[in-house]
């Protein structure tokens, strides 16, 4: 999550100071048995309570919390695992996430001494393991990492498309070949080959993989056998994955991993950074302070960051794609940009690096035009009839539905005062993505037009930037902002925070 500067609430710091007792809640209903119980069908309180070795009233406050969360439903007085639970919980589920939460409190004892390596440097925490200890961590490790990647293997294949039906693609770091095996699903056409550290490789059952998956074990830190690998596959692939592999090392040994595995593919063929990127989101942020406390020298990169790697290694092109659980793709490739995405990833960072706090992707027809915002125009602002970006001078609701009709993505936008800066950077944006290729966008501002300080009665004297408001064309701004999970409230004090929201039609 991020704090948005609107956000002044108690609530967000009760979330933020007390997110660690959610967790505790849900180790613990797998921990007692609760979830396999329900998993294999429905039960009343009593049958439950039975069932398990809870105390009949402690157990019954923590069953209780669980419906309360939704971890739990309750239909007729009987208990049921929720969607969320059976998906994420369950034992049998294909994506479950069991062994993640097993995982994690190994990670916190290194997070609870977060001001150790602030204070005396990243790497600090890392010891050498007993060979029983380093097995057993890395077993976990990897079944964690495994679980964790039947999910974002899924958002990563959903989102590259438009490959032909025969090729071959290698997975530098492959772990268990979770993203191999769910790309062949797909493309059974194709050969893959996945590289990792011998003893990561030996996870693969004999069984476990298709006769068009090759294993190659091997250190990709070894210059010599990273050398001898890319002479036997050299210009073989038509795409090489680097997934959740580069946030493992430092920039020079990115910068020899991408320079020498590029070499393996073919001139025309795709290379994907899927990982998480500082610059994304909150997460990762966060996940590069994750580097930071439990690796030698990993980090999360800006996209700014591995793009400069990627062109340094050949790759003139990138593409960026947003995945739902806060992952991105960067696809490059030498010359012709991968044409599979029209994501608006790019036009996101271009509005947070110019004067917004906030830009939500949303789709337009969730926007509503109501007849009492335009009664508030028409019967409560002084400037009703004097400015020709308000009523009766904007769209009215039926033409504003209809144009929304005609775009299927949007963009809301949210900035601070003064209003004119806003404003311009509204036109900036709209301009940007105007030259990205979306011909079609369109910006609605917020507020009043501001480029002159009364509007002459014959016609508008900027006619190039002027812009109608959400609130002139009927769109309650209000609803719409917290439907994009923007915080927003009347102006009460002198001191409240004063925010403006437009909005980017682009497509």
């Amino acid at each position: 999550m991020k704090i948005l500067p609107s956000d002044n609430s108690y609530r967000t710091f009760c979330d933020l100071t007390s997110g660690y007792r959610l967790f505790c809640v849900m180790n613990e209903a797998v921990n007692s048995g609760i979830i396999d119980l329900l998993d294999a069908g429905e039960r009343t309180l009593e049958e439950l309570l039975q069932a398990t070795t809870l105390l009949p009233e402690e157990g019954q406050r923590f069953i209780e919390l669980l419906v309360g969360v939704g971890l739990l439903e309750r239909y007729d007085d009987r208990l049921y695992l929720s969607r969320f639970s059976r998906s994420y919980l369950g034992r049998t589920s294909a994506t479950t996430q069991r062994h993640v939460l097993k995982f994690e409190p190994l990670l916190m004892e290194n997070w609870r001494q977060l001001g150790t390596v602030l204070e005396q440097g990243q790497g600090s925490l890392v010891r050498e393991q007993a060979p029983p200890e380093y097995g057993q961590r890395l077993q976990l490790f990897q079944q964690a990492m495994g679980e964790a990647a039947v999910v974002r293997s899924r958002e990563l294949w959903d989102a590259v498309t438009g490959l032909p039906e025969q090729g071959t693609i290698i997975d530098m770091g492959a772990g268990d070949g979770t993203y191999l095996r769910e790309f062949l699903a797909r493309h059974p056409g194709w050969q893959a080959l996945a590289c990792d550290l011998p003893d990561v490789c030996a996870r693969f059952a004999a069984g476990d993989r298709s006769g068009n998956l090759t294993l190659l074990p091997l250190n990709i830190l070894d210059p010599q056998e990273l050398g001898e690998m890319v002479e036997r596959y050299l210009g073989k692939a038509d795409l090489l994955l680097f997934s959740n592999l580069c946030h493992c090392y430092g920039p020079a040994e990115n910068a020899t991993l991408l320079q020498t595995a590029g070499k393996l593919l073919t001139e025309n063929g795709l290379l994907i950074v899927h990982d998480f990127f500082r610059d994304a989101n909150s997460f990762g942020a966060l996940y590069d302070l994750h580097m930071l406390v439990n690796t030698w020298n990993g980090r999360s990169y800006t996209t700014a960051e591995t793009a400069a790697l990627l062109q340094s290694a050949g790759f003139g092109q990138t593409t960026s794609i947003e995945l739902p659980s806060s992952s991105l793709a960067l696809i490059a490739s030498r010359s012709v940009p991968y044409p599979g995405s029209s994501s608006l990833f790019d036009l996101k960072s271009h509005a947070l690096d110019h004067g917004f706090f906030a830009a939500v992707e949303l789709d337009p027809a969730s926007i509503r035009s109501e007849a009492w915002v335009r009664a508030k125009c028409s019967y409560g602002c002084s400037q009703y009839g004097r400015r020709w970006s308000c009523p009766p001078h904007s769209l009215d609701r039926a033409g504003f539905e209809e144009l929304l009709g005609g775009y299927s993505r949007a963009l809301l936008l949210a900035g601070q005062p003064p209003l004119r800066e806003f404003q311009e950077h509204l036109l900036g944006l709209e301009k940007e993505a105007f030259l990205a290729g979306f011909k079609k966008a369109l910006v609605f501002s917020g507020g009043p037009c501001c480029w002159c300080e009364e509007c002459p009665p014959e016609r508008c004297s900027f006619p190039e930037k002027r812009r109608p408001s959400l609130e002139s064309c009927g769109c309650d701004v209000f609803a719409l902002a917290e439907q994009c999970g923007l915080p927003v409230a009347p102006l009460r004090n002198s001191d409240d925070f004063v925010q403006y929201i437009g909005l980017l039609l682009v497509e």
